[in-house]
């Protein structure tokens, strides 16, 4: 009898192993898919600095001192995982160097060109 169970239970693990890698097993799997395009023009829209992060920044920390006009944590956040999607804000890793958003690019830019 425990046999027949097993072999059940495997047949059926099998089965719905090939229809989840063959048809996948969630509804909204295509839609997830089909905001990335957006993003990838907001990616474009969004001015941005490369930083490398130093013990003790945050996010916070840099997108404050890069701009000098303070934005929303929201929006900082949301424009952060624009630029670097699939990183978490909250576990940045010293040494790595990423995009954060720049509010005042025409400031820096002119800021820039002053001696």
């Amino acid at each position: 009898m425990k046999k027949r169970f097993f072999t059940i239970l495997f047949l059926l693990m099998c089965w719905t192993s090939y229809a989840d890698l063959s048809s996948g097993s969630l509804p909204a799997g295509n839609a997830a898919s089909e905001p990335a395009k957006p993003a990838a023009s907001e990616k474009a829209v969004i001015a941005y600095q490369r930083v490398t992060v130093a013990p003790g920044d945050t996010l916070l920390s840099i997108t404050e001192r890069i701009n000098e006009n303070q934005q929303s944590i929201e929006k900082v956040l949301k424009d952060f995982a624009v630029l670097n999607p699939s990183v978490d804000p909250n576990h940045l890793q010293i040494g790595k160097t990423y995009a954060f958003p720049s509010y005042d690019k025409a400031d820096d830019s002119s800021a820039a060109s002053t001696p």
